[in-house]
């Protein structure tokens, strides 16, 4: 059985650590995305663009993209 191989750059995807207890996937980006994490409390995090739990420590993080 042959091994699937993506060839298109563009699908490839990176993995957000969670900033409040740096579990490994917060949430998949593409490649060319690049963006910023706050924890509550932080500068930064009202203006985030989007919210999210994490899965391992329940904290609500904010997420801005830059790119």
């Amino acid at each position: 059985m042959k091994k699937k191989t993506n060839r298109n750059p563009q699908y490839i995807r990176q993995r957000l650590p969670c900033p409040a207890c740096q579990f490994g996937r917060l949430i998949d980006t593409g490649q060319r995305t690049h963006s910023v994490t706050y924890v509550p409390g932080q500068d930064g995090y009202l203006d985030a663009d989007y919210y999210l739990k994490c899965s391992h420590c329940k904290a609500d993080i904010g997420i801005r993209k830059i790119e």
